[in-house]
C-alpha cells in the first residue's frame, strides 16, 4: 500500500521552535526537520542537543538569515554561498556527530547571488538532499532529492493547513511544510494553527508517514527503485 508522506521542516532553529513547535510534536511522537542558523543554534545548542538525541533533526540553514525576503542573495557570490555552506556542514558534524549527514534548506524564493541566476545548480555535486525554496508538493516515485519543493504556510490557519495535508492522503506525494516562527518569531503562524495541524496528521498516520526529511528521502529512494511486481 502507498502511503503519503509528510515532513515537517523548520527554518532558523528559533527559540519559537523548541520552546513550542517541538513540544507539540513530541506530543504525538514526531520528528522534525529544523534547519539552523549558525548563531540561533550555539544560542540554545544545549536544547537543540537535547532534541536531536530525541529524534529531531538538524539542517543546514546557514543562508536563511542572509536572504532578502525574495529569497535572492545579490550580496553574495556562488564562492562565498559555497564557503559558507561549507562551514556550516563542518559546525553542525562537530556539535552533533551522532547524526550521519544534513540536508541543506535554502531560503524561499529565488535561489540568484550575484553572479549566477541559479546558485542552486552548482549544488548538486556536494549536496545530494536539499530542499528548494520553490512551491509545490513533490511527487511519490522520480523526486529530485536536490531539489525538492515546499510549501510555505505563513500565510494559512489551521483549516487551510489540514486541507493541503489532505493532498498527501489523495496524491501518495511527499509533502514538505516549511515554517518559519510558530506564535512568535519572523513570519509566523499561530500557534494554534500548528497544533491543528500536528493533530489532523495524528489523526490520519494511518494513511500518512510523518518522517523527517532524510528519512523520508531514503523511504522515496526505496520506492523508486523497488521492483514492480505482477
Amino acid at each position: 500500500m502507498s502511503y503519503g508522506i509528510v515532513t515537517l521542516a523548520y527554518d532558523g532553529t528559533q527559540l519559537c521552535h523548541l520552546e513550542t513547535a517541538i513540544p507539540q510534536l513530541d506530543l504525538y511522537g514526531f520528528k522534525g526537520t529544523f534547519f539552523a542558523e549558525p548563531s540561533n543554534l550555539l544560542d540554545a545548542y544545549p536544547g537543540w542537543r537535547t532534541a536531536q538525541s530525541r529524534g529531531h533533526e538538524l539542517g543546514n540553514g546557514s543562508l536563511l538569515a542572509a536572504a532578502l525576503p525574495d529569497g535572492s542573495l545579490p550580496a553574495w557570490t556562488t564562492e562565498m554561498i559555497l564557503d559558507d555552506l561549507a562551514e556550516a556542514q563542518e559546525l553542525l558534524a562537530e556539535l552533533f556527530p551522532s547524526q550521519p549527514s544534513f540536508p541543506v534548506g535554502l531560503p524561499l524564493g529565488k535561489a540568484t547571488c550575484a553572479d549566477s541566476s541559479n546558485y542552486q545548480n552548482l549544488l548538486k555535486a556536494t549536496y545530494p538532499l536539499v530542499r528548494s525554496g520553490k512551491t509545490g508538493v513533490n511527487p511519490n516515485g522520480k523526486t529530485d532529492l536536490s531539489n525538492l519543493v515546499t510549501v510555505d504556510p505563513s500565510d494559512l490557519d489551521g483549516p487551510e493547513l489540514c486541507q493541503i495535508a489532505r493532498q498527501a492522503v489523495q496524491s501518495t506525494g511527499w509533502l514538505i511544510f516549511t515554517f518559519d516562527g510558530i506564535g512568535s518569531g519572523r513570519r509566523s503562524i499561530d500557534a494554534e494553527a500548528h497544533k491543528e495541524l500536528v493533530e489532523y496528521l495524528s489523526q490520519n498516520n494511518d494513511l500518512i508517514e510523518i518522517l523527517p526529511l532524510s528519512q523520508a528521502a531514503a523511504r522515496i529512494n526505496s520506492q523508486s527503485h523497488a521492483p514492480n511486481l505482477i
